[in-house]
């Protein structure tokens, strides 16, 4: 067996799809693609094995004191020592060297075959053919097919807004409008409303019209100002939310009351690589207006009214911890 040493590239590239994948939810595209790298060279394969095996301990690095962690990639940075001898400090393994100098060159991530995409941190809006205004939250993609009959918009992942077109040059008259995602069939009557993918269900908040869920049983109607979550199983009514369902299209996330753990995890979904949230402070309530545009801006903002710091080690990796 070869003892020679993976090139920096390579592990460099190794880092890269691992942040990938943890920064896009495991999407399945990002995955198909990782493989792809993974199988065309058989040092992609060792770099990626070697930082499976070493998982473990890049989770025990970002729980390392502050002082530990930031003294030794500052030491990385100003050349005192090679990456790979500054990562040794730390007991983590050579694998991790890609965190401090990977780059994400496609920052966009676009589905293969997605009408329409948005990559991480972007926010677009499209005029339809029918008069609709669909608006794409970050790291979103939707398929949409009009035909004679009916509008459909398909929700890939992510988060949209749609804002229902009179159809005015339909055929027959006004098509009805749907969209689909993992839990269920939503039909719009003349409204404006959000829909968000979720690892536990499919989120919808209604802001003028009705939307109609068609799942299991008798179709539930949702009424303006009301939010449902979706399963497979059941529909919830959403009775009191912490976070401003459309505030985003605003560029703006708005909390009340919001866990500061959580909140920490909505702001994660608009940048690349690790943003976390130490367990000890996550009870933290927040209320504010924070802007999605300048994500360490926003996290400025909390150590200035929390007792809390924001450590960045890397541009990849941020930490909020106790002050």
């Amino acid at each position: 067996m070869s003892t020679q040493p993976l090139p920096d590239t390579v592990l460099d590239q190794a880092i890269g799809w691992r942040v990938r994948i943890e920064s896009d939810g495991s999407n399945p595209q990002t995955l198909e693609a990782c493989l792809r790298w993974r199988q065309a060279d058989k040092l992609h394969e060792t770099a990626w094995q070697a930082l499976h095996k070493s998982d473990a301990a890049f989770q025990g690095l970002a729980a390392l004191p502050g002082t530990v962690a930031l003294d030794t990639l500052e030491r990385l940075h100003s050349g005192h020592h090679s990456r790979r001898q500054a990562l040794k400090l730390l007991g983590v393994g050579v694998v991790i060297t890609g965190v401090t100098g990977w780059q994400l060159r496609d920052s966009t991530q676009l589905p293969w075959g997605a009408d329409y995409a948005t990559g991480v941190g972007e926010r677009r809006q499209f005029l339809l053919q029918d008069g609709t205004r669909l608006q794409l939250n970050t790291a979103s993609s939707v398929d949409v097919e009009f035909t004679a009959r009916r509008r459909l918009i398909s929700l890939r992942r992510g988060e949209i807004f749609v804002d229902t077109g009179k159809d005015g040059t339909a055929p027959d008259g006004r098509r009805s409008f749907w969209v689909s995602t993992r839990h269920a069939q939503l039909q719009a009557i003349g409204t404006a409303f959000g829909v968000r993918d979720e690892q536990r269900g499919t989120r919808v908040r209604v802001e003028d019209g009705v939307v109609a869920i068609h799942g299991r049983g008798e179709p539930v109607l949702i009424a303006a100002g009301e939010e449902y979550l979706i399963s497979i199983n059941d529909s919830q009514r959403v009775q009191t939310s912490t976070l401003n369902a459309s505030a985003w299209t605003q560029g703006q996330l708005v909390a009340k009351r919001m866990r500061l753990g959580d909140l920490t995890a909505e702001l994660s979904r608009y940048r690349h690589g690790w943003l976390r949230c130490d367990p000890a402070i996550a009870q933290l309530e927040v209320s504010g207006v924070f802007q999605l545009d300048d994500i360490d801006r926003a996290l400025s903002a909390l150590g200035d009214s929390l007792p809390v710091r924001i450590e960045r080690f890397t541009p990849l990796w941020t930490r909020v911890v106790a002050r």
